[in-house]
């Protein structure tokens, strides 16, 4: 879908805020790393479709798609079941990012 290129999770914070790196036995970087890792293509798509759909409505998606995802759903399946939210039936979606 994105290939294997995976934003680092330093591009994911403003430039000069980094998250709390402080390390509870391993558990509390190695949370972080997986929960970034898991985000990141969520974090992409939200920033490409902003530039062509807004602000508002990305972060919607991008919210809704996270939310999905915390339930059980793969990225892939909910990025279809959102972007379906947005489609008259039987028009087909877009191409991922």
């Amino acid at each position: 879908m994105y290939g294997n290129h995976q934003p680092h999770p330093s591009h994911m914070y403003p430039q000069g805020a980094q998250p709390n790196t402080c390390n509870n036995g391993g558990q509390h970087h190695n949370l972080q790393q997986q929960t970034l890792a898991a985000i990141a293509p969520v974090v992409h798509h939200g920033l490409c479709e902003a530039q062509y759909l807004g602000y508002q409505h990305a972060l919607t998606e991008a919210v809704a798609i996270g939310y999905l995802m915390g339930t059980g759903y793969s990225f892939e399946a909910a990025w279809k079941l959102v972007e379906s939210w947005w489609r008259a039936p039987g028009n087909p979606l877009p191409q991922p990012y």
